[in-house]
């Protein structure tokens, strides 16, 4: 018989408040690294690419209103200001890497909670 044990839950940091309606997030960091082919030696290695960083969060809306709003963190022309994204994951794990917010969407339907999601767009950083 398996045992049981704990798994963690990550906490979400923006300019190093803590989002407390967030509700979910997928994180991917890519390293765009291009794949070098040669006739002779089949996958013969990789060139590094412009490796960076993606956030999809999603956020419950209390009555209150957006606990986070895109508004905040863009000139008044649309141009996005660096913020700071964290995860704290489980008991130890870090990620941080700085970017910028490039996209937000409010979403609402009958029967359903409104919801506001972002998009974050950053550096690639190592998870400590």
């Amino acid at each position: 018989m398996a045992s049981l044990q704990k798994y963690a839950n990550i906490l979400i940091a923006l300019d190093g408040g803590i989002l407390l309606e967030a509700q979910s997030v997928d994180v991917s960091r890519d390293t765009k690294g291009q794949i070098i082919e040669t006739m002779a030696k089949g996958m013969a290695g990789v060139s590094p690419g412009a490796a960076f960083a993606t956030a999809n969060i999603k956020n419950a809306v209390p009555m209150p209103g957006i606990e986070f709003n895109m508004d905040k963190h863009v000139t008044s022309t649309g141009v996005p200001n660096v913020v700071e994204l964290t995860l704290f994951i489980g008991s130890g794990q870090v990620l941080t890497t700085k970017g910028f917010i490039m996209k937000d969407t409010v979403s609402g339907a009958t029967n359903s909670p409104t919801g506001y999601s972002f998009e974050f767009t950053g550096q690639f950083a190592a998870m400590g």
